[in-house]
């Protein structure tokens, strides 16, 4: 992984990747740079697990979800995009420039997709420059007691 490259998590609901080879792709194949969560639906993921990504070294968060009128679980897209704006305005309020969370809605029709928008928000991180204003331990540490 090159210095230049942002270190981005990508949340994603299981329903959004319907053609087997994006799904392949996001599960096999992501960018050293880019790690995956798997998630039932956006509307479960709670905005501490975003901050939990920043603090370890995210400089990106992309959340991937179905299109609202195609929801898996009916409104739960729409209640994590409620929920993760308003996380947003804290999330700037602190410093951290709301531009570096990403939603981005999916149809079952749009194979491919997933890979241009990852490549179109990591270059829009890249020319942001480097964040690491919410960093408050160290990328990659993997949990447990330390001396």
């Amino acid at each position: 992984m090159s210095a230049n490259q942002p270190n981005i998590v990508l949340f994603q609901c299981q329903w959004c990747l319907y053609a087997k080879t994006d799904q392949d792709w996001v599960e096999n194949s992501l960018p050293e740079n880019m790690h995956l969560v798997k998630t039932s639906c956006t509307g479960r993921i709670n905005p501490l697990f975003v901050l939990n990504a920043i603090q370890g070294g995210a400089e990106g968060v992309m959340i991937s979800g179905c299109k609202p009128e195609i929801c898996h679980f009916k409104e739960g897209n729409i209640g994590a995009r409620r929920q993760l704006s308003a996380f947003q305005k804290l999330l700037t309020h602190i410093g951290f420039d709301r531009s570096r969370i990403r939603f981005v809605w999916m149809d079952l029709q749009d194979t491919g997709r997933i890979q241009k928008e990852l490549a179109t928000f990591e270059k829009d991180l890249v020319d942001l420059g480097q964040s690491a204003v919410l960093v408050t331990r160290k990328p990659g540490f993997e949990g447990g007691m330390h001396d």
